[in-house]
C-alpha cells in the first residue's frame, strides 16, 4: 500500500451484517457530512436481489447505524428492469442541499440519475442527466465560472476516460472536455473513472478516482489521486504516478466482484487535514482509509501533471 494512505483497522466498516434485512452485498456507497455526522447512502442488494438505498449515520465516521427504509425507488420505464440494478451513489453538498448521482443500468446502457435531499429524511428524484451510456458521475461542490460542473465517464466499449462538463441548472449539460485518458500507467490502463466528489484545496481540486488494469483473470480496480486547476478543472496540474491503493486485504480481493477498491467519498470530518476516504471493496462491503490532504496535494504536485 502507498505510504500516503492507511486502512482503518476496523475494516470493513459496513457489511451485510449491518443491513436490517437479509442481504447479499453492500457496495460503492456515497457519503457526506451532515448534522455533525457522516451520512452514507448505502447501496445494497437484498436477498432476492432487489436493489435498495438505505441511510446510515455515524457520529465517528466508522460505526454506522443503518436504517431499514428504502429511500429511492428504481425507475419504472423501459428499458430498466429490477435485476439490472441501481448503484454507485455519490453525494455532493451544493448551495444548501445534498445532490445525489447514481447509475441506472439497463441492457441499452447505463444512465446517471440525479436526486436531491435536504437532510436525508426524504429524497426527491430530479431525473436523468445523461444519455446512454454513462457509468460514473460526480458533481463539484460549487459553481465554476458561474456554472455547475461535473466529472463523468462515458462508457465506450467497456472502457472510458474522465471528462468535464458544465451546466446552468444541474439538468442540462454540455461544453464537455477531456480531463484524463486511461493508460497513463499500467495500473489504469484498461479504464478510469471519477470516484469521490472533488475536494477543494488552496492548491486545486483534489480528485480521488479509480483505475483498472485487465489481466487473464479479469479487472483489478485501484485508487488514484490527481489535482485539477481551481479555475479550469479540465487542466491536470498534478497526478500521482503510482496508485494510491490497490486490493490487498481479503475483503478487497474476494467477494461479489474480486479485486476491487472503488472510492466513493472523500470527506473532511473533524480534522481539516485528514481525508476520510470511503470505498467499496469487492462489491461486497465498505471500507475506510485515511490520508493527509496536504500530503496528497504535495505528492500530486511533486509527481507533476504528466505521469
Amino acid at each position: 500500500m502507498n505510504a500516503l494512505i492507511k486502512r482503518h483497522p476496523g475494516n470493513p466498516i459496513v457489511t451485510v451484517n449491518d443491513i436490517p434485512e437479509r442481504a447479499n452485498c453492500v457496495f460503492n456507497s456515497g457519503a457526506a457530512v451532515h448534522g455533525g455526522e457522516v451520512v452514507m447512502l448505502v447501496n445494497t442488494w437484498v436477498s432476492d436481489w432487489t436493489p435498495k438505498f438505505l441511510v446510515a449515520r455515524s457520529s465517528d465516521g466508522v460505526r454506522f447505524r443503518v436504517a431499514g427504509e428504502n429511500m429511492v425507488r428504481p425507475p419504472e420505464e423501459y428499458p430498466y428492469v429490477q435485476h439490472e440494478g441501481i448503484f454507485d451513489t455519490r453525494i455532493t453538498p451544493i448551495e444548501g442541499s445534498f445532490y445525489i448521482t447514481y447509475n441506472v443500468a439497463s441492457r441499452l446502457g447505463g444512465r446517471i440519475l440525479l436526486a436531491r435531499t435536504a437532510d436525508f429524511s426524504a429524497i426527491e428524484t430530479l431525473g436523468y442527466i445523461t444519455a446512454p451510456d454513462h457509468r460514473n458521475c460526480v458533481l463539484f461542490p460549487e459553481r465554476i465560472g458561474g456554472s455547475y460542473a461535473r466529472l463523468e465517464r462515458p462508457n465506450v466499449g467497456d472502457a472510458g476516460d474522465i471528462y468535464l462538463s458544465f451546466s446552468p441548472d444541474l439538468i442540462h449539460w454540455g461544453r464537455t472536455r477531456l480531463v484524463l485518458e486511461r493508460n497513463t500507467r499500467y495500473w489504469e490502463s484498461a479504464k478510469i473513472g471519477p470516484g469521490a466528489p472533488p475536494v477543494k484545496t488552496e492548491a486545486g481540486w483534489l480528485i480521488i478516482y479509480h483505475g483498472c488494469r485487465e489481466s487473464m483473470n479479469g479487472f483489478q480496480y485501484s485508487m488514484g489521486a490527481m489535482l485539477l486547476d481551481l479555475a479550469d478543472p479540465a487542466r491536470v496540474i498534478g497526478k500521482l504516478r503510482d496508485c494510491l491503493m490497490w486490493p490487498e486485504e481479503i475483503y478487497e480481493r474476494v467477494g461479489q466482484v474480486n479485486n476491487v477498491v472503488f472510492p466513493t467519498a472523500a470527506l473532511r470530518f473533524r480534522d481539516e487535514d485528514e481525508l476520510m476516504i470511503y470505498y467499496g471493496a469487492a462489491d461486497t462491503c465498505m471500507g475506510l482509509a485515511t490520508a493527509s490532504v496536504s500530503e496528497l496535494v504535495s505528492a500530486c504536485l511533486e509527481d507533476g501533471p504528466l505521469s
